[in-house]
């Protein structure tokens, strides 16, 4: 009996996959310290790549508030979350509002669920054990225009977002 158990602890142990952790977070990846405002939206998902399809890695109800034209690191996740130690090209994030905010004014950009995919300029590789902080830098110079408080004709809301390793100095 006690080999049995003892084969089934081990079998348990050799069965365990590892894990790595990752907190999930926004910047506009900028190094201006302009006075454009801020992009606030209500992040819903961040989904991760797993064969042909995407698994969720993260799921909730976060409003994210990302200054314009900074770098500054705004966390998603507001911790780190377990995911499977491998190589990454890209995450999913599903976000339901995006607003605009200077000073007092707030404009309403989006009110409706859209998915988005953030690319890694190179693969991300992320290994058993890896505590990592990931940022999608949302590039909103590429789509925003901060003069007219509007998502720039014939550009999509975080088109070319990009996904790093985010490094604190």
């Amino acid at each position: 009996m006690r080999i049995l158990f003892a084969m089934a602890a081990l079998v348990a142990l050799v069965g365990c996959g590892s894990n790595a952790s990752v907190e999930f977070g926004m910047n506009d990846e900028t190094l201006l310290d302009g006075a454009a405002g801020d992009l606030r939206m209500r992040v819903l998902r961040v989904e991760v790549p797993e064969g042909g399809d995407y698994i969720t890695a993260w799921e909730g109800l976060e409003y994210v508030q990302v200054e314009l034209q900074t770098d500054d690191f705004v966390s998603i996740t507001n911790g780190y979350e377990d995911i499977e130690p491998r190589t990454y090209s890209n995450v999913r994030v599903t976000v339901d509002s995006l607003t605009h905010i200077q000073q007092t004014v707030t404009t309403s950009l989006i009110d409706t669920a859209i998915t988005f995919v953030a690319q890694a300029f190179t693969p991300i590789v992320i290994s058993d054990g890896d505590e990592l902080k990931l940022v999608v830098a949302i590039s909103a110079e590429i789509w925003f225009d901060e003069d007219s408080v509007r998502i720039i004709p014939g550009h999509e809301p975080f088109e070319n977002a990009a996904l790093r390793i985010y490094y604190d100095y």
